[in-house]
């Protein structure tokens, strides 16, 4: 258990409908599944029972859909190392907008730990163009200087043991192909903690 971050990239068209209507989000989290958006939409909820008893049978459901772009949906999952990378990656290049920490949030609607956070492709492509700079050197060097003591996963990054290190550069490299892929294709993101 623990708190885990996948990333999914987006078009900004996209992202706007799912901010106009944010149960939509969960059409992005999990495009072959609608029965979280159903739940989220209060379908399914509980019909008092005089209505159970007398009434017509609750009308079918319309499940919205999104389109989506050959490009859209790509997704990182960073597991528990996004505050690790998060720390080194702000560590790194301090001017930058925080990855982890979104633009926004879609709505109220839960999907994890709160709301899904989001970037619009041009934050993504600022964030893409700092964080695709930097070294897995200067990542490191980052894990061994920068504050981590109120980083989730703090005494794992503090010990630096080998396989902490692994742990942080293997999705380290998981993060580059996804903002190489935002920024080859002009995409923002939509961030899920689970």
């Amino acid at each position: 258990m623990g708190v885990c971050c996948v990333l999914y990239a987006v078009r900004d068209a996209t992202l706007a409908e799912v901010l106009a209507d944010p149960p939509l989000v969960w059409r992005v989290i999990d495009a072959d599944d609608a029965s979280a958006y159903l739940r989220e939409i209060g379908v399914g909820a509980r019909r008092s029972w005089f209505a159970r008893l007398f009434g017509a049978p609750p009308p079918a459901p319309e499940v919205r859909a999104l389109s989506f772009s050959e490009h859209e949906r790509q997704m990182a999952d960073l597991d528990k190392s996004w505050d690790g990378l998060n720390a080194c990656l702000l560590a790194c290049r301090p001017d930058v907008p925080g990855l982890f920490d979104g633009s926004g949030k879609i709505g109220k609607v839960e999907v994890g730990y709160g709301p899904a956070l989001y970037h619009r492709s041009e934050t993504m492509l600022q964030i893409a163009e700092a964080y695709l700079s930097v070294t897995d050197a200067e990542l490191l060097q980052a894990l061994r200087t920068a504050d981590l003591s109120r980083r989730y996963l703090a005494e794992v990054w503090k010990r630096g043991d080998p396989d902490a290190v692994s742990y942080l550069v293997e999705h380290f490299a998981e993060l580059r192909c996804f903002l190489q892929h935002t920024r080859e294709h002009s995409l923002g993101a939509i961030l899920q903690y689970t």
